[in-house]
């Protein structure tokens, strides 16, 4: 650092030292142009006292002789000045130039001095001396205009010489200024220069000092610099590092200390609190001294005050239940002899009024270098609420939560035991009822689920109450109910408690304001040698449930073997049913006429689809349309029965142009009406065959509607909007919710065939039938009545307005290519 002040200190003195030896020299020759300009004003004096003489003398000269005339004497002097200035003038260093113009003068000075001597000698002739006179006044004009002229030119020389030296003078003092502002910012810049060189590594060793005085051990240094502050900023480096360890080393050495000490308080702390405020209570076996020290809540747990209980390992055993004492005392042997790590024990305890409550002691042994123990110190833990806890747990795990049966996994774990012990007990007879509620997802639809899982949980109390002590009934979820019955001696047992039940079920169940009706399909199988789990006897009796199902509802079914045979029968007809729906080569079409009452015509048909099975022969739609829904296959085999229907009826179209062209009706699925893009479907069917969408009606049934309500409506909203006509099948023998004809585009009741075959030829039961004619009457409905068979029926309902009129009066269903000839022989107006 020394070495850079030193450095600064001599370039500031260098450079201004070179300003003031420029400045000099530069002054120096002012000093010489100074001088002349002295000598130029010395000379400039002595012309001007030249010229003064010579005027003087020229002046004399004309006033000679005149009132205005001086001496003679006065002249000659003035001539000896203008000598004396000449001489003067001429002794002076001029260029050759000027030295020459002022010879000259001096020459004619000295004419003239001659001519004005004679002048002044010569007296005796006049004109003589007016001569001299005008001679010397002549010399003496030229001599004055010489003298003037020399001394205007000395005058601008003058003038220029002053106004170089007033440049240089300009220059000198630019010199020492521009010098002495150079020198000064020269000197700032040293000055900030060495105040940064001095106070950055000052500051920046001063910033450390304060963060290594605050704990930050990590700060260092960094001055690259190869002074005295360099060399301190690596030292106190080293010196921080060296501090950081020692400073690493006692904090590590204090946490330690501080955490040693905070444990031990929190140790301390902690059994200090557990003694005092812990729900176990704590025990302290002393084996050396026999005794044993019982913490105030454990006497508390039992009911006990402070000195109620004493100080041996009696007070505890002696009141451990007399079942669970010899448990206690061997797993507390054991662990005594190094036999267990812990000892744990749970078990049954009398308290200070002789009740039973659960414990759990766990406790932990110290031994001695031998090997023996000398003390030993545990808790005790009440388990009541633990226990309440588990058994709710196993309860709920073996219940149901709703109606709090047994559910499935403890019906089949029931269900084992029983067959288990027909198996070692012959004598032992046991039977199953599978029980499935009827219409049970109506109830909930139009009701809600709050009122329906009410009747749930009645009629889980009403079939408890039909059965003996003994037997079993489990919920297995949604409306699905399983009974075990054992101790059967004949089927007559089984037969009496399913007649009571169906009995109950059938009775009303009143559920908040509502009288609800229902019915339940039950299946039974019966022991048999051939069941090996619960699995395959719970399976028999789901499959004749759904016989029992299948029968109308309410009705139970006994499985038998048979049950086997039609099963597999269902199985090898959905495989056959999925071949034709995948080929689509072995369905047809069938068409059903539908006729205008009023006017005597054909309106229209009714698509019925047939499967020509390659074995069986043509099977009709009741036998394979529900195995289509339950399977799915209704979505592809209705969509080809309504592409199939449209394409025949463009064929229609073309052989009977009319102003009224023949309409189709076609039956749907609850499924198709939950597709997406059915909608889609249908008008792609239509603009394919280029049908006008009043030709075509969707058949639906109640139940369709009342199942998918919310569906069904959008759906049918969307086709009605397309001009396709919505009818309702089967009208009558549903739900009959009439509401549903409001809110949805209905365009057409169908009477069921049921109704149209009860009238009698005398005209009997037509209340029905009338009643849902005028119905749809008052809808501004039209009214299609299926069935007719008798002249007579057609009679009646002809009578009472019906539009048309479908059965086998008019024509069975027939295929396509019989229509013509049905037409032509029946005289059909289309």
């Amino acid at each position: 650092m020394k070495r850079k002040i030193i450095t600064a200190l001599l370039m500031l003195l260098l450079f201004s030292v070179s300003g003031v030896a420029l400045a000099t020299y530069f002054a120096s020759n002012i000093t010489g142009t100074l001088k002349k300009i002295v000598k130029l004003h010395q000379i400039e004096d002595l012309r001007q006292n030249l010229i003064i003489s010579i005027q003087s003398v020229q002046s004399d000269l004309y006033t000679v002789n005149t009132r205005f005339s001086k001496k003679v004497d006065i002249i000659a002097t003035n001539v000896l000045t203008l000598d004396s200035s000449a001489r003067d003038c001429n002794n002076c260093h001029h260029e050759p130039a000027i030295a020459r113009d002022l010879q000259e003068i001096e020459d004619l000075i000295i004419a003239y001095q001659n001519t004005l001597s004679y002048y002044i000698t010569a007296s005796a002739n006049r004109q003589r001396i007016e001569k001299l006179k005008l001679d010397a006044a002549a010399i003496g004009n030229e001599l004055l205009k010489k003298t003037e002229k020399m001394s205007s030119q000395a005058a601008k020389k003058l003038d220029i010489t002053t106004t170089l030296a007033l440049k240089k003078i300009t220059q000198v003092q630019f010199i020492l200024f521009s010098t002495i502002g150079i020198t000064f910012f020269i000197g700032m810049l040293i000055s900030i220069y060495l105040t940064r060189s001095v106070t950055g590594p000052i500051t920046k060793l001063v910033t450390a000092i304060r963060a290594v005085a605050e704990g930050d051990f990590d700060h260092t240094v960094n001055i690259e610099d190869q002074t005295e502050f360099g060399e301190l900023a690596d030292h106190f480096n080293t010196m921080n590092t060296s501090l950081k360890a020692n400073y690493e080393d006692l904090v590590k050495e204090v946490i330690a200390r501080h955490q040693i000490e905070e444990a031990l308080r929190e140790s301390e702390e902690r059994y200090a609190l557990s003694a005092r405020g812990s729900n176990d209570g704590l025990w302290d076996l002393d084996l050396r001294q026999d005794k044993i020290y019982y913490s105030p809540r454990w006497k508390s747990m039992l009911g006990f005050t402070r000195d109620e209980i004493g100080s041996t390992l009696e007070e505890w055993l002696g009141r451990v239940h007399e079942k669970d004492r010899a448990i206690v005392e061997a797993k507390l042997a054991e662990h005594l002899n190094g036999e267990t790590p812990l000892f744990e024990c749970e078990y049954r305890i009398h308290n200070k009024d002789n009740s039973v409550i659960w414990m759990l002691a766990r406790g932990l042994a110290v031994y001695d270098d031998d090997g023996k123990a000398y003390r030993m110190a545990g808790s005790q833990t009440d388990t009541a609420a633990r226990k309440k806890d588990e058994e709710k747990m196993i309860h709920d795990a073996l219940h149901d939560h709703l109606t709090g049966l047994p559910n499935r996994s403890l019906f089949m774990d029931r269900l084992e035991h029983a067959i288990a012990l027909s198996k070692r007990d012959n004598t032992h007879c046991y039977a199953v009822l599978f029980a499935d509620l009827d219409r049970f997802k109506i109830i909930n639809d139009c009701f809600g689920h709050d009122i329906g899982d009410k009747l749930l949980i009645e009629l889980g109390q009403r079939l408890e109450l039909c059965l003996r002590p003994g037997d079993s009934v489990a919920r297995f979820g949604g409306d699905e109910f399983a009974i075990l019955l054992e101790e059967i001696v004949c089927t007559m047992d089984i037969e009496d408690i399913v007649q009571r039940i169906l009995h109950e079920i059938a009775l009303p169940f009143k559920i908040e304001g509502h009288e609800l009706f229902t019915s339940q399909s039950i299946g039974i199988a019966f022991k048999s040698e051939q069941y090996e789990s619960a699995e395959d006897i719970l399976r028999d009796a789901d499959v004749a449930m759904y016989q029992a199902k299948s029968k109308g509802g309410g009705q139970h079914v006994f499985f038998d073997m048979s049950m086997h045979s039609a099963i597999i029968a269902r199985n090898k007809l959905e495989n056959d049913l999925r071949s034709a729906v995948d080929s689509q080569e072995d369905f047809i079409l069938h068409y059903q006429p539908i006729m205008n009452l009023k006017e005597l015509s054909l309106s229209g048909f009714e698509a019925l689809i047939r499967w020509n099975h390659p074995t069986q022969g043509i099977i009709p739609p009741n036998d394979f349309i529900s195995l289509a829904e339950e399977t799915g296959l209704i979505i592809p085999l209705s969509t080809w029965v309504i592409r199939q229907a449209c394409r025949q009826l463009r064929i229609w179209h073309d052989m009977y142009p009319t102003t009224s062209p023949l309409k189709i009706s076609v039956n749907i699925s609850s499924k198709m009406l939950l597709l997406d893009d059915f909608v889609g479907t249908v008008a792609t069917c239509l603009q394919e065959e280029k049908i006008q969408a009043e030709c075509l009606a969707i058949e639906i049934t109640e139940s369709v509607i009342i199942e998918h309500t919310d569906t069904a409506q959008k759906t049918l909203i969307e086709l009605h909007n397309m001009g396709i006509n919505i009818h309702i099948d089967d009208f009558g023998t549903g739900y009959s919710f009439l509401s549903y004809l409001h809110n949805f585009p209905v365009n057409a009741l169908k009477i069921d065939r049921s109704f149209i075959s009860k009238i009698s030829a005398t005209g009997d039961n037509l209340a029905i039938v009338k009643t849902i004619i005028n119905l749809a009457q008052n809808l501004n409905l039209d009214v299609i009545a299926e069935g007719v068979e008798e002249d007579y029926q057609l009679s009646a309902i002809d009578s009472l307005d019906c539009t048309y009129g479908q059965g086998f009066f008019f024509s069975k269903a027939i295929a396509a290519d019989a229509v013509p000839s049905w037409i032509a022989s029946n005289n059909i107006q289309t």
